[in-house]
């Protein structure tokens, strides 16, 4: 081997040994970027279910619609509007109401609540007989979609299960 090194020029050997340096200067440098300390990310905030149907609830009431939020069993967030306003007042439609639920649901994707099934938007339609309801399923990723108008109303529309339903009224004694 010693003879192999004589028998290189001048030139051949400073070419290696430039190679040589250089070889150690990456494994170097790839040794020192390993050791460093992967950086710590902040831990996501979990945003809990009560948390989620709560700020549903207050999104509803910022859009003068009295109801509330829940789960339902199937994984679904459920929106049972009571068919009035803050103030008591009967809502004139039951349509107009379940799109700005609706509304108030999407804003949950924005604050990192979800995935859910599906939304259900339960409202009373005060223009049908006695104990008519509108229930309206629209698919999660739709309802963000729309949110972040990717879809417009039409193909929202398009794409949501609507249903009218009647609940037996209770008599008040």
């Amino acid at each position: 081997m010693r003879r192999t090194f004589l028998a290189l020029s001048r030139r051949q050997v400073l070419v290696l040994a430039v190679l040589f340096v250089g070889d150690v200067a990456v494994l170097a440098a790839g040794f020192l970027i390993v050791r460093q300390p992967a950086p710590i990310e902040p831990p996501v905030p979990v945003i809990s279910a009560a948390s989620c149907q709560a700020l549903a609830a207050e999104k509803l009431a910022a859009l003068n619609l009295a109801g509330v939020a829940r789960l339902d069993p199937d994984g679904a967030v459920r929106l049972e509007l009571s068919g009035r306003d803050l103030s008591g007042d009967t809502l004139p439609r039951a349509v107009e109401a379940t799109w700005e639920a609706l509304a108030a649901a999407a804003a949950l994707a924005e604050a990192e609540c979800g995935p859910y099934y599906s939304v259900r938007v339960d409202v009373p339609d005060w223009g049908g007989p006695p104990g008519a309801h509108l229930l309206v399923e629209v698919n999660w990723i739709d309802l963000r979609a729309w949110g972040e108008r990717e879809l417009d109303d039409g193909e929202l529309a398009v794409r949501s299960n609507m249903t009218t339903y009647t609940r037996p009224e209770f008599a008040q004694p």
